[in-house]
């Protein structure tokens, strides 16, 4: 039986490497970009208290409409990660199996 299983773990193993580096750099690039975004957050969240003060609502519910856009990115992206490393984790199952 191994040696039907051969060639697919000789063609798994460089698309394995591949997607974990390819993880790898997406991990940290989420890492970087999510500072970035907190700190957009917190530009927003003065943002819309300054507009509640004001009483500009329209644009108070604008503001937030583009925060929580901007927070369902981040969460996309983060199950986006966790997708390439659950590829990572079962093509090394099957490859050290």
């Amino acid at each position: 039986m191994w040696l039907i299983k051969l060639p697919f773990k000789i063609i798994a193993l460089p698309i394995m490497a591949i997607v974990a580096v390819l993880s790898l750099f997406y991990s940290l690039a989420l890492h970087l970009s999510s500072l970035i975004v907190g700190l957009a957050f917190l530009l927003l969240g003065f943002c819309i208290l300054s507009l509640l003060v004001q009483q500009m609502w329209a644009l108070a519910a604008i503001v937030f409409g583009v925060a929580v856009l901007a927070f369902l990115t981040v969460m996309l992206a983060e199950m986006v990660s966790f997708g390439l490393e659950a590829l990572v984790g079962k093509l090394s199952k099957f490859i050290f199996s």
